[in-house]
């Protein structure tokens, strides 16, 4: 057996790989890192565009911003002139997501804060600083645009509706411009242009999507701008819708609930007023009389408000007068049958001092009330209204004459209102006077009442001295009757009417005062009408009238009501004389009367069974 010899032991010999340090992956990754940064930045800016401009005031590069509807889709970058030096040229950078609206006939405009008496447009600027409009077009991709003058039409459909006025002129209409739906602000005028032909203005109305159902193909609009005067005979018109409607005017329209819904673009005119749109609702009308009312002028008032205008008056045979009245779609629901419509002629008075009650002329004033629906009505003068009261009471009041009370001056009692008179009316006799008084008051009205013209001023002259007596403002201004109210009886149909409060208690409807007793003297003492009646040496009356006779004279005496009842049948009269002298041994005695007495002479009059009448006549 053979022994193997065992191989020889080789070394193994161990090899090291060359591997890249970690260090140099830190300038791989920043590279990518500036790579994305590139690409973003890149991919960010989307499209540039030059903007063309005529002026530059406002924008400001890399701060100017450029929005849609409000958002922020650019900015400008940089700002030059052209070779020429006619215009701006402008160049900004649009967002990608924007780059499919630049188009042929995509707008550009400058929008700048504009402060005036209508009101602030570009709010959104003052705040923010100017900024550029875009409004997207059609047509094949643009990169060079001409900026507008002003902002474009409104193209953009968000739900609201755009309508076109055509109308002679533009008024005092305006931008911003307020157009109203019974009284409801719904919309706004957006923009307005002159015709193709230059013969009239195309208004540019934009409605609030909430209200686009509003607008109607039958729809009629009119102009409710600013303050419209019409004067006249009879009277001034003077139409002012608010106080918006007059600093920046404004618009109003009513729709048929029968007619189709508007489209986008429909055109209508703008009428004058409402009296021209003839849309509102036709009323029929029975007047009194025609003075002072004029078609197309004469207001219909409710709450203060033009709601209405008559717009024909008639004269038909026998005398009638009647009329028709366009009113207000937006108060047709006020229209029933226990609604009146009043006339009232223009008057100045306390209770309504207002100046233009005095140059409005007559109007009609709309008085609510229930019921079915109605169109047609009997005018009653506003003086005559209280008579349509239910349970009103009406009296006569007669006098000697007028003493200035007419139709619609008040009934007062207490200083308070409780009536009003109707008319008055001229007779053989004297005047006659119909009064109504108000259901309320009625029960303090009895058979002992009395009415007293309400005097404006009562002026007594006399060597007492002149009494003057003056009323209040409001009776003044307003005249009229009172009422002294009285305790017993039921009220009467009719009743004397006494100049003043000393007739009344008199019962006297004489400018005479009542003689209330004569006497009779065989000479003529110093006494004459006007003087004085004297019960112990208080006055307590006067000489009504002195008459002569063949043998004697008759005084007439008038005693005043409150003091008859110191009249007896032991009542004696003696004459008080002037001053009194008397010279004797005792040198001299001069006795004086009041200075009244001395040039007038009195009466003096006491009972015997009293103090003696020497003694208290001296």
């Amino acid at each position: 057996m053979s022994q193997e010899t065992p191989a020889s032991q080789t070394e193994a010999r161990i090899k090291t790989k060359r591997r890249i340090s970690p260090f140099w992956l830190l300038p791989v990754i920043a590279l990518l890192i500036a790579a994305w940064l590139i690409w973003t930045s890149f991919d960010d800016r989307g499209s540039t565009i030059t903007i063309d401009f005529q002026s530059a005031n406002g924008i400001v590069p890399g701060r100017t911003p450029i929005r849609y509807q409000g958002v922020e889709v650019g900015t400008v970058q940089d700002i030059s002139l052209s070779k020429d030096l006619s215009k701006i040229e402008v160049s900004a950078s649009i967002k990608r997501d924007m780059k499919d609206a630049l188009r042929k006939e995509t707008q550009f405009w400058l929008v700048t804060p504009k402060a005036s008496l209508a009101g602030v447009s570009g709010l959104d600027a003052l705040v923010g600083g100017n900024y550029i409009g875009m409004m997207p077009g059609k047509g094949e991709p643009e990169d060079h645009f001409v900026a507008l003058d002003t902002q474009p039409k409104y193209r953009i459909n968000n739900g609201e509706l755009m309508i076109h006025l055509q109308a002679p002129d533009l008024g005092s209409l305006n931008s911003g411009s307020l157009v109203y739906f019974r009284k409801i602000p719904v919309g706004r005028v957006y923009d307005y242009s002159l015709n193709a032909n230059n013969q009239g203005v195309t208004i540019d109305v934009l409605i609030e999507r909430r209200f686009t159902n509003l607008v109607k193909k039958g729809s009629r609009f009119w102009n409710v701008s600013g303050v419209k005067a019409d004067v006249g005979l009879s009277g001034a018109k003077v139409q002012l819708e608010n106080l918006s409607a007059l600093v920046n005017g404004a618009i109003a329209f009513d729709s048929p609930a029968d007619s189709h819904v508007a489209s986008q673009n429909d055109e209508y005119h703008l009428y004058e007023d409402l009296a021209h749109s003839q849309r509102g609702v036709v009323v029929t009308l029975d007047l009194p009389d025609g003075d002072g009312l004029k078609a197309g002028s004469t207001p219909l008032m409710y709450q203060g408000l033009e709601v209405g205008q008559l717009s024909k008056l008639n004269l038909n045979p026998g005398g009638k007068v009647t009329g028709e009245m366009t009113v207000d779609p937006s108060v047709v629901t006020l229209l029933r049958e226990k609604t009146l419509i009043q006339m009232k002629k223009p008057k100045l008075s306390l209770d309504n001092p207002s100046i233009s009650t005095l140059l409005t002329g007559n109007t009609f004033e709309l008085v609510p009330g229930e019921g079915e629906p109605r169109n047609h009505f009997s005018v009653m003068p506003a003086d005559k209204a209280l008579l349509d009261e239910p349970n009103v009471a009406t009296v006569t009041l007669s006098a000697p004459e007028s003493y200035g009370i007419d139709g619609g001056q008040p009934l007062v009692l207490h200083g308070v209102k409780v009536g009003q008179v109707l008319e008055r009316k001229l007779t053989a006799k004297g005047v006659t006077f119909q009064v109504a008084i108000d259901p309320e008051y009625r029960d303090l009205i009895h058979g002992d009442s009395k009415f007293v013209v309400n005097s404006r001023l009562d002026v007594k002259v006399g060597l007492d001295g002149v009494q003057v007596l003056g009323a209040s403002a409001s009776e003044w201004v307003n005249g009229g009757i009172r009422v002294i109210p009285g305790e017993k009886g039921k009220m009467q149909s009719s009743y004397p009417l006494y100049a003043n409060l000393e007739k009344a208690q008199e019962n006297s409807l004489s400018e005479v005062p009542t003689t209330t007793l004569s006497l009779s003297a065989e000479t003529l003492p110093d006494v004459q009408a006007g003087s004085v009646v004297l019960y112990r040496k208080f006055a307590v009356g006067e000489i009504i009238a002195v008459k002569p006779r063949k043998d004697a004279f008759d005084i007439d005496l008038h005693i005043k009501p409150e003091y008859r009842y110191l009249l007896t049948n032991n009542s004696v009269f003696w004459a008080e004389g002037g001053a009194k002298v008397k010279l004797d041994g005792n040198g001299l005695t001069v006795q004086a009367s009041p200075l009244a007495r001395a040039i007038k002479g009195a009466i003096s009059f006491d009972n015997l069974n009293g103090s003696s009448a020497g003694s208290t006549a001296e």
